[in-house]
Parts: structure tokens; C-alpha cells; sequence
């Protein structure tokens, strides 16, 4: 997959007779696969690229940086996701001030030099210097530029919308089980181990402390979560903690994964840590005995499946 990272890119190295989805893309969830799936389709039965373009960053961070949610991907699990989604040409590029006062019509003759003949966008998407540019602005103004308009109704799943802001909300609340249904994977977060207070290790249950990679990334709500990790290549279940380790005084939010059954050094290594469910609340015990004694049927509670 070829990825274009800047726009200056697109004006001397043009991908040639393609279909593209259009979208921002955040946390490529089932509805922004669909988007995805039906150009790429269209792409396929008429001999052109599949082409996707999208925004290294969430338009709210250039336009309105204090609404800007939180991220539910890195950008470097976007490009592996696209890879595997079978694209051909991936237009990532950082959404700019110069990018938002481009208008519809310039948007539209940008897709045009490229050589886009096909446009699969999503019904609550929108593009151009105040938004104006949608898939009704699309239908109505897309064949003057030679496109075919390709428009994806929104995905429901048990009757509920996917969608970006739903996903985030069901994050924070700790319901990463719907997450992992809206995104049709596991939720993701990544960073480097650092050390800790190493207390988890005086009652028999080490932690890796995770330094988050990516500061503005959506955070599971505190609670002990079932997730898995992998270490050099091997996979391994984890009890996943994210809080204030209310036994032990209170601290700022942190985020400590036991792995069950791993024996090793895991400062400075960097770990993924995929969350499957929310076991229980965070609370505070009256004693680490007691807090141990908990651990060991959360243990319990993930071997059991």
C-alpha cells in the first residue's frame, strides 16, 4: 500500500484512476469499513485503484482544538488496518487550516486531477470550507466532475447507530465490550513500560506500568478489565487495571497490566494491551491480603473465559 503523508504529495504524484472513500476515519469502526468496502468494490469491477483519503488528525484539533475528542486510533494502526482492508493508495494527510478553507468545488476538482471516479462517503460525513460539501452536495454536483457517487447508509448494530462518538462513550464507560463489537476489534492502547511503585509485586501479582503512546487517546473508565498483550510474539492473557489505586492512598490515573504466566523484565518495552471486558469497579480494600485475595478470582475469572 502506498501512503501519501502530505498534501503537497498529491500534486506531483497523482494515484491515477481510482474509486476513494472519503471519511476522517477515527477508530475505523464497522460503519467506516462499509464506507471503505464499497468503493474498494466499486474499484474492483471496473479497474481502478482503491484509493482512501483521510486526516492524520481529527479536524476539531486545527479547528476548534478544545473540542477535539479522543483518539480511538494511532496512526500507525490506521495504515496497518488499511493495508489489510486491501487499499491501494492511502491519502493521510494532517487536516490544516489551509485544507479547511478549501471549498467544496476546490475539493472536488482536487479528487478530479487525481483521477477519482467514484466517491463512497458516508451519510454524516462532511468535506469543504464550512462543511457544505456532503453526500446530498455530492449527488447533485459530483457528475459535473466526471464521479460516480457511491452514498453508505449509516451502520446499525442491535439498532444502535456506529459511530465514532458512540464508541468513546461506551470507553469511557468501561463497556469495552461494545467497543470491541462497534470497531469489530478489540480496543487498543499502547505505551512504554516504566517503573512503578512495584507494589503489585510484594502480594504476588507484578505489573507492567504503561506510559501511554498518544496523549489524547480515549481511556477505558477505572475498573479491572480481562485484556491481552503479546511480548516477543507470545500472547498473554492480562488483568488490567486503570485508576488511582485507591488501596494504597490514591494516586493519578494509571494504567497496570499483570500478565498472567509472563516471567521477565519489561522495562522500556513497549506493549499493546487489547481490552475484551470490564470485570469489576475499582475499589478500595482494607488491606493488601484483601486486595490479593481479589486478584486471585479475577485471575480465576479470565482463565475460566
Amino acid at each position: 500500500m502506498r501512503i501519501i503523508s502530505a498534501l503537497e504529495e498529491l500534486y506531483t504524484e497523482k494515484p491515477g484512476p481510482s474509486a476513494v472513500a472519503l471519511g476522517t476515519f477515527d477508530g475505523l469502526h464497522l460503519g467506516h469499513q462499509r464506507v471503505i468496502g464499497v468503493s474498494s468494490r466499486y474499484a474492483e469491477s471496473h479497474g481502478l485503484k482503491k484509493l482512501v483519503f483521510t486526516f492524520s488528525n481529527h479536524p476539531l484539533a486545527t479547528l476548534n482544538p478544545e473540542l477535539e475528542p479522543r483518539r480511538l486510533l494511532l496512526n500507525e494502526d490506521k495504515e496497518r488496518i488499511m493495508a489489510g482492508l486491501g487499499v491501494d493508495v492511502l491519502i493521510n494527510v494532517p487536516f490544516t487550516k489551509r485544507l479547511s478553507q478549501l471549498s467544496a468545488e476546490g475539493f472536488l476538482v482536487l479528487l478530479r486531477d487525481l483521477g477519482v471516479k467514484a466517491v463512497s462517503i458516508g451519510m454524516n460525513f462532511s468535506f469543504g470550507s464550512g462543511g457544505r460539501g456532503n453526500v446530498q452536495y455530492l449527488n447533485t454536483e459530483g457528475g459535473k466532475y466526471g464521479m460516480e457517487i457511491l452514498s453508505c447508509p449509516l451502520f446499525m448494530l442491535n439498532g444502535t447507530v456506529v459511530s465514532s462518538t458512540r464508541i468513546r462513550q461506551a470507553i469511557a464507560e468501561g463497556d469495552v465490550a461494545l467497543a470491541r463489537e462497534m470497531l469489530g476489534r478489540p480496543y487498543v492502547l499502547k505505551g512504554r513500560v516504566v517503573s512503578g511503585f512495584q507494589r503489585g509485586r510484594t502480594i504476588g501479582f507484578p505489573t507492567a506500568n504503561l506510559a501511554l503512546t498518544g496523549a489524547h487517546m480515549a481511556i477505558p473508565g477505572n475498573g479491572v478489565y480481562e485484556g491481552r498483550t503479546a511480548v516477543d510474539g507470545e500472547g498473554y492473557r492480562a488483568m488490567v487495571n486503570i485508576g488511582s489505586n485507591p488501596t494504597f492512598s490514591g494516586e493519578k490515573v494509571t494504567l497496570e497490566a499483570h500478565l498472567i504466566g509472563f516471567h521477565g523484565n519489561l522495562y522500556g518495552e513497549r506493549l499493546a494491551v487489547s481490552f475484551l471486558r470490564r470485570l469489576r469497579d475499582e475499589r478500595k480494600f482494607e488491606s493488601g491480603e484483601a486486595l490479593r485475595a481479589q486478584l486471585l478470582k479475577d485471575r480465576d475469572m479470565i482463565l475460566r473465559g
